[in-house]
């Protein structure tokens, strides 16, 4: 399987899954290998009339102002693919590596970061023969991704790590391997490599695809809970949608009533705690916020961020260096937050619900749903521990994309803190996850409490984790329960 690139916007979320994902062989069309052509003749010409080039006659960051010698114009490129490779820990996944070469080989076909159509190929032939560059993954406060990019581009060179395999070797050792020769860039090629934005939009375009998986394993949770407590179902009435034409709401109401259909349960006859009746408005807003963050995602992969970046004229005369800002991905940061918030709100009222769910005057259950009340303690130490994931929750309130400050002796003072911002979505993640666990746990014990038939997915979600999990029948430890509750949610 093969996908044809002629320029940034043939970059699809299609294209993307069959190179990044699917494993697909990537084609350049001899339509963009002449735009590049033209660009990067042009550009050079354009450059031998004396003007100011950043990155490519001059220094970088606070050196900008640093003429360079012919010498050191020569020798910049490399230069720049070393110094800045500054970031630690463990790797990103590969796909987040690949997709980000996938991403910045789509904008190289723009002709604006004026490239050579052998750096283009170079990263045609990385992609193909499954060159997986080792991003560490902290330490990337930084204007633009100039360090992650460091990382992924000087492989190339034979410097650096690559995963083969889940190992990291020596990129110099994979290149000799593979019979790959090492990458010299000419003038302009290494500050187009780090410069722009890749890395956080293959980021976040993994995390997305776990997100919607959170998404559905929230509301067949949220719809478990529904069916523990007998919550009257009028909520998730079509009509609610209607009255309030919000995105979203539509599609979380109709997965709730199809999760609970076919329940012979007996529905309480009074309305049920707002935590119950707000589900489709709480779910509908993340969704929203996914749909958002996918849009910007696909607007970032598909812009060229470089800086300067090289705009053709109608004639040599009138070809421009644009010096800008465009490396700087502000909506999709700011997706990113949106994301995480919708997502910390619907994290945090699971917990609401998990507490109703222990509450007699709510359920008309046994208290905490204990057995033997008294005896037993039921539901209520499941209940503490999700108090302690809420609470963390709480603590990561504050978005990381207002945690910028200054650097580069003021020339860089302002940062989008895109991947921390994604560190701190992952982190939510998981302790929703682990809200999510505690939720379900709960509300099963209940549903079995209660003695008759869920809807018919929720007791196929009850029937699966009955293998593994046993009824509630007194108290027991439940941690290892709750950890296998939460791998098998993961795999959902």
């Amino acid at each position: 399987m093969s996908v044809t690139l002629h320029g940034p916007e043939s970059l699809t979320p299609e294209v993307y899954e069959a190179v990044v994902y699917g494993g697909a062989q990537v084609e350049i069309t001899e339509d963009a290998l002449a735009r590049v052509t033209l660009h990067r003749v042009r550009f050079m010409s354009h450059l031998a009339t004396g003007v100011v080039c950043y990155g490519v006659n001059t220094g970088l960051g606070a050196l900008s102002k640093t003429d360079l010698s012919d010498e050191d114009i020569a020798a910049l490129p490399r230069q720049i693919l070393l110094g800045r490779a500054v970031a630690f820990g463990p790797p990103m996944p590969g796909e987040v590596a690949r997709g980000a070469m996938l991403i910045k080989l789509s904008q190289f076909l723009s002709g604006a970061t004026a490239v050579t159509p052998a750096l283009c190929g170079r990263l045609v032939l990385a992609l193909n023969d499954g060159m997986t560059p080792y991003i560490p993954a902290e330490g990337h406060g930084m204007a633009g991704e100039i360090v992650p990019l460091t990382h992924l581009a000087q492989t190339l060179l034979g410097e650096g790590r690559i995963l083969e395999g889940g190992v990291a070797v020596s990129a110099a050792s994979w290149l000799r391997a593979k019979g790959h020769p090492l990458y010299d860039p000419r003038p302009k090629e290494g500050i187009a490599l780090i410069n722009g934005i890749a890395v956080a939009p293959a980021l976040a375009y993994h995390h997305l695809r776990g997100l919607r998986r959170l998404w559905d394993r929230l509301t067949l949770v949220a719809s478990a809970a529904i069916e523990g407590l007998a919550a009257p179902l009028e909520p998730y009435d079509p009509a609610v949608a209607l009255l309030r034409p919000e995105p979203g709401m539509e599609e979380v109401a109709a997965a709730i009533l199809a999760a609970v259909k076919g329940s012979a349960i007996t529905r309480q006859k009074r309305q049920a705690p707002v935590s119950f009746r707000v589900i489709p408005q709480i779910h509908g807003s993340l969704l929203l916020a996914l749909d958002t963050l996918e849009a910007a995602i696909l607007t970032e992969m598909q812009a060229v961020g470089d800086n300067p970046a090289f705009v053709l004229g109608r004639i040599p005369s009138e070809d421009r260096l644009l010096h800008c800002g465009n490396f700087h991905g502000a909506a999709m940061t700011a997706a990113i937050e949106a994301t995480a918030l919708a997502l910390a709100q619907a994290a945090l009222l699971s917990e609401r619900r998990l507490q109703r769910l222990l509450d007699a005057r709510y359920t008309g259950l046994s208290p905490q749903l204990a057995l033997k009340p008294g005896l037993d303690a039921g539901m209520v130490a499941i209940h503490k521990a999700a108090l302690a994931f809420a609470a963390q929750v709480k603590a990561q309130s504050v978005p990381p994309s207002l945690m910028h400050a200054d650097s580069s002796f003021g020339q860089e003072d302002a940062m989008t803190m895109a991947i921390p911002a994604l560190d701190r979505l992952v982190s939510l993640m998981g302790l929703t996850d682990r809200l999510l666990a505690c939720e379900l746990y709960t509300a099963l014990a209940a549903i079995d409490q209660r003695g008759e038939t869920p809807g018919a997915q929720v007791e196929a979600l009850r029937a699966e984790v009955r293998k593994f999990i046993p009824a509630y029948a007194g108290d027991r430890s439940y941690g290892t329960e709750i950890e296998a509750l939460m791998e098998f949610l993961g795999r959902a």
